[in-house]
C-alpha cells in the first residue's frame, strides 16, 4: 500500500533538500527564511509608524491588492503548466508516486517565488492597518485563510487547465476562452468601468472580514474565515483529483512534435549566426519558456496599464522585467543545449561563439520583455512623458539588462544544472536555486530602478545617465570575469557535463 500524499510530500522534500549539496547554499536559503521572518514582523508593525492618511488610502486600495493576489496565484501555475515541479517527473519514473503529491508539492512551493512573497508582505500589512484598533492576530488568521484558498485554487485551475489542453480541441477551446477575457478586459476598460469592477471586487468581503475583527464583530469574521477555510479544505480535496485526471491524459502536441518533419533551416553564413539561431529554436521549442515568456510580456504591461501608472513610475518596471525575463532561462543559460552540450562543444569553432551567441538571445529576451510591458504600461499613463522621466526608462532598460546579463551569465558558469526543458513543467534550475537567483536578479534591478525613479524627478537629463552608466560599467566588468571561467577548458567541461548530464 502507497504511503499517503503528505508523507511522500515530506519524503520529496527532505530529498530534493539533501540533493544540495553545497552549504552555503543552504545556509542562503534559511538566511533567506529568517529574513522573511523578520520583514513580516516589521511589516506588521508598520501601521502605528506611517501617516494616517497613507493607512486611509491603502485601506481603500486593499480589495485591489487582495485581487492582485488572486490574480497571482492563478497566473503563476497557469504559466507553469500546474505549478513548480519538487523532483522532475522523469526522476521520478521509477518510483509509485501518487497524483495528489504531486499536487502538493506545487502548494508547498508556491511561496518560492519573489512576487509571490512580496505580495504576502503587502496583505500582511493591510491587514495590520485594517485591524489598527485591535483584533491583529484574528485578521491574520483570515488573511492566512484566503491566501490558502486563493493558493489551492490557482493549483486546481492550472491542473484543470492543464488537462484540457492535453488534446487539439482542448487547446483551441482554452485559446478562445483566453481570447474571449482578454477582449472583455479591453472593453471594460475602454468603456471606462474599469474602476468601478475594481471597487466590486469579490474580494471586498474578505477585507470586510478583516477589517470585522479589528472591529470587534467577530460574528461576520468568524463567518467569513470558515467560509476561506472549508472553501481551502475542499479545494484541496478537489485539487488532487483533478491533478490525478490531468496526469492521466495522453498529450497529443508530444508525440505530433516527435513524429512531425521538421523544415530544413536555411544555413547561416557564419557560426556565430548558425549558434544564435539554434539558441532561438532551444527557446521556443521549451513548452515552459514559450508559455512564461508569453506571461512575462504581457502580464506586467496589462497591470500596469489598467492602473494607470505615471510616467514616472514606470521607470521601476523594466528592471522587474528584466530579472524575471533572466529567470526563464538565464540564470542557467547552457541549458538550452541540453543533451546536445557535449556535440557543440566538439565543433570546430570558438568557445566564446557559443557565449556571445547565448548572450544575445538573452539580450533579446530581455529586451523584448521590456518593450512590451513599457509599451503597454505606457498607453493609459496620464500624460506625457518629461524628457527627464523619458531619459529615465531608456537608462533604467539599459542598465537593468547589463545588470541581469552579467548576473545571468555569473550564475550560469559557476553553478550550472540539467535540465530537459521538454515537459510543461520542466524547469532551468531546481527550485531552491531559482528562489536564490530571483533575489540576486531582482534585488539590484530594485535598487537601480528606484534611484532612476528618483532622479526622473530632479528635472535633470544627464542624472539618469550619469547614475546608469556605473551599473553598465560594472556589469561589463563581471561579464568579461565570467568569460575568463567559460574560456577554461576545465570549467568549461564541468559546465557542459553538469547541462548534458547532470
Amino acid at each position: 500500500m502507497l504511503p499517503p500524499a503528505s508523507a511522500q510530500t515530506r519524503a520529496l522534500l527532505g530529498l530534493r533538500w539533501q540533493m544540495v549539496r553545497t552549504p552555503g547554499v543552504k545556509l542562503a536559503m534559511v538566511m533567506v527564511l529568517l529574513l522573511l521572518v523578520l520583514l513580516l514582523q516589521a511589516v506588521l508593525r508598520t501601521g502605528s509608524t506611517i501617516d494616517p492618511d497613507a493607512v486611509t488610502t491603502a485601506v481603500q486600495l486593499a480589495p485591489q491588492a487582495f485581487l492582485g493576489f488572486a490574480v497571482l496565484a492563478v497566473v503563476a501555475p497557469l504559466s507553469a503548466g500546474g505549478g513548480t515541479q519538487v523532483i522532475p517527473a522523469d526522476q521520478l519514473v521509477a518510483f509509485p508516486v501518487r497524483s495528489q503529491t504531486h499536487f502538493l508539492g506545487g502548494l508547498v512551493l508556491a511561496p518560492a517565488n519573489l512576487v509571490w512573497v512580496t505580495q504576502l508582505l503587502v496583505l500582511a500589512a493591510l491587514t495590520s492597518y485594517l485591524t489598527l484598533d485591535g483584533g491583529t492576530t484574528a485578521g491574520l488568521v483570515t488573511a492566512a485563510a484566503y491566501v490558502a484558498f486563493i493558493t489551492v485554487l490557482g493549483q486546481a485551475l492550472a491542473w484543470t487547465t492543464t488537462g484540457v489542453t492535453a488534446t487539439r480541441p482542448g487547446r483551441q477551446a482554452a485559446l478562445t476562452a483566453l481570447l474571449c477575457l482578454i477582449a472583455v478586459v479591453v472593453v471594460v476598460v475602454r468603456l471606462g468601468h474599469g474602476g468601478a469592477v475594481l471597487e466590486d471586487a469579490p474580494t471586498r468581503l474578505v477585507v470586510d472580514g478583516i477589517a470585522a475583527a479589528g472591529a470587534g464583530d467577530w460574528w461576520r469574521w468568524g463567518v467569513t474565515t470558515a467560509v476561506l477555510g472549508i472553501g481551502a479544505t475542499a479545494g484541496l480535496a478537489l485539487g488532487g483529483r483533478v491533478c490525478a485526471w490531468a496526469l492521466s491524459r495522453s498529450r497529443d502536441n508530444g508525440l505530433r512534435a516527435e513524429g512531425a518533419g521538421v523544415r530544413r533551416r536555411r544555413q547561416r553564413t557564419t557560426a556565430f549566426l548558425e549558434l544564435v539561431a539554434v539558441d532561438r529554436a532551444s527557446v521556443w521549442r521549451a513548452p515552459a519558456l514559450r508559455r512564461g515568456g508569453l506571461v512575462l510580456g504581457l502580464l506586467p504591461g496589462a497591470v500596469a496599464a489598467g492602473a494607470k501608472v505615471p510616467w514616472e513610475s514606470l521607470v521601476v518596471l523594466p528592471g522587474l522585467v528584466a530579472a524575471g525575463a533572466g529567470l526563464l532561462f538565464g540564470v542557467n543559460l547552457f541549458s538550452l543545449d541540453g543533451s546536445g552540450a557535449v556535440w557543440l562543444s566538439t565543433l570546430p569553432h570558438d568557445p566564446r561563439v557559443a557565449l556571445r551567441a547565448k548572450l544575445v538571445v538573452l539580450t533579446e529576451t530581455v529586451l523584448a520583455a521590456m518593450l512590451i510591458s513599457v509599451v503597454a504600461g505606457s498607453l493609459r499613463s496620464p500624460g506625457a512623458p518629461t524628457p527627464t522621466e523619458a531619459t529615465a526608462i531608456v537608462s533604467a532598460a539599459l542598465a537593468c539588462t547589463a545588470a541581469t546579463l552579467a548576473g545571468c551569465l555569473s550564475m550560469s558558469v559557476r553553478r550550472p544544472h540539467r535540465a530537459d526543458l521538454r515537459g510543461p513543467r520542466d524547469a532551468v534550475a531546481p527550485p531552491g536555486a531559482l528562489v536564490l537567483a530571483s533575489v540576486r536578479l531582482a534585488v539590484p534591478a530594485a535598487l537601480v530602478g528606484v534611484l532612476l525613479e528618483g532622479s526622473s524627478a530632479t528635472g535633470l537629463v544627464w542624472l539618469p545617465v550619469a547614475l546608469a552608466l556605473p551599473v553598465i560599467a560594472l556589469s561589463g566588468l563581471s561579464l568579461r570575469r565570467s568569460a575568463a571561467v567559460w574560456a577554461s577548458p576545465v570549467r568549461r567541461a564541468r559546465i557542459v557535463q553538469h547541462v548534458s548530464a547532470g
